[in-house]
């Protein structure tokens, strides 16, 4: 019990400062992020593409017109309308605006081809014109009656009647990217996502109420993950690594650390083989050695970093020097 109580004590000494200790030990590092590789967009927009205009030509799925913009916006007209400006956002042009909406489409499909002839008066002079053809939000229930098995408090079985139901919430949107000049269609893109939930209840007013506040999904929810994954789409991807650096110690550790941060290796690479050996520490040289095999790589000297990282490991049996042997290597 003695013992129990100690620890106890201690601990209750100890935890407030885990949160100092934590801190004071990752003020001793930072983080260099390298971009590996840049992944091709899956929609590439072309080259010359500098100035886009977008433009909602979509109407609701029941047909009818939605408020002119400005007006007071019904949900669905707010979550289109949050879309488009995030996409214009993230569009990969230097120069980007929304235009007013024609809302010429249809509530049942995709809004008609804008006709060459007629694309100087859509696109206003931009190199492209993107435009959202269609914008279908639709919620669907359906219910089925069923019987359900239950045991009373003696543990005989028996049977009552109940309600399944299943709500289906879905958004299906089309763009369409074109020529600003000449009318071309460029791209298509067609999106959909939808969120399905099911549940059980012993009458229809007792699972619509279960469905109306349980896992509640808003058009704007869709509307964001449709965004969202539209502009990760027609943007290159960078795949990008994270690598730990010592920024505290001694000058050199410390001078070392500010090439690094700048991305200067070459100079970091040749300050610290020059100054390492004379570090008398052994923690001091191990944070020195960690920025040198880093500093080795990204200096194009993989072999030198791997070498080190190898003889360092074998020296002090240090797991982040047999960690960063590993991550040098598959590279």
């Amino acid at each position: 019990m003695k013992t129990i109580k100690f620890i106890r004590h201690h601990l209750f000494f100890i935890l407030p400062f885990l949160p100092i200790l934590f801190l004071f030990n990752s003020c001793k590092t930072a983080t260099y992020t390298n971009v590996d590789k840049v992944l091709p967009a899956v929609y590439t927009l072309p080259a010359q593409m500098m100035t886009l205009n977008l433009m909602d030509r979509s109407i609701i799925g029941n047909g009818i017109t939605p408020p002119k913009y400005g007006s007071s916006l019904s949900v669905i007209d707010n979550a289109r309308n949050t879309m488009i400006s995030d996409i214009k956002n993230g569009m990969p042009v230097s120069n980007a605006k929304i235009l007013a909406a024609r809302l010429d489409g249809h509530p049942t499909r995709t809004a008609d081809m804008i006709k060459p002839k007629n694309i100087t008066a859509y696109s206003n002079n931009s190199d492209g014109l993107f435009c959202l053809e269609q914008f279908d939000f639709q919620e669907q229930r359906n219910y089925k009656d069923i019987r359900k098995n239950q045991l009373d408090k003696d543990g005989k079985s028996y049977t009552i009647d109940a309600v399944s139901a299943t709500r289906l919430i879905y958004l299906r949107t089309f763009w369409r990217l074109y020529d600003g000049k000449t009318g071309r269609i460029l791209m298509e893109i067609p999106q959909y996502t939808e969120d399905k939930f099911e549940t059980e209840g012993l009458s229809r007013q007792g699972v619509n109420a279960h469905l109306d506040t349980t896992q509640t999904v808003t058009v704007s929810t869709l509307s964001r993950q449709l965004s969202r994954s539209l502009i990760q789409d027609i943007n290159p991807k960078q795949v990008t690594s994270s690598w730990t650096y010592y920024k505290k110690g001694n000058s050199i550790i410390e001078s070392s650390a500010n090439m690094i941060k700048k991305g200067d290796f070459r100079n970091a690479t040749t300050y610290l083989a020059n100054n390492v050996k004379s570090i008398s520490s052994e923690k001091l040289k191990f944070r020195a050695n960690i920025n040198l095999i880093t500093s080795y790589f990204f200096n194009k000297q993989k072999d030198e970093a791997l070498q080190l990282a190898a003889f360092e490991y074998n020296r002090t049996n240090k797991r982040e020097f047999r960690e960063l042997y590993d991550k040098i290597y598959i590279r």
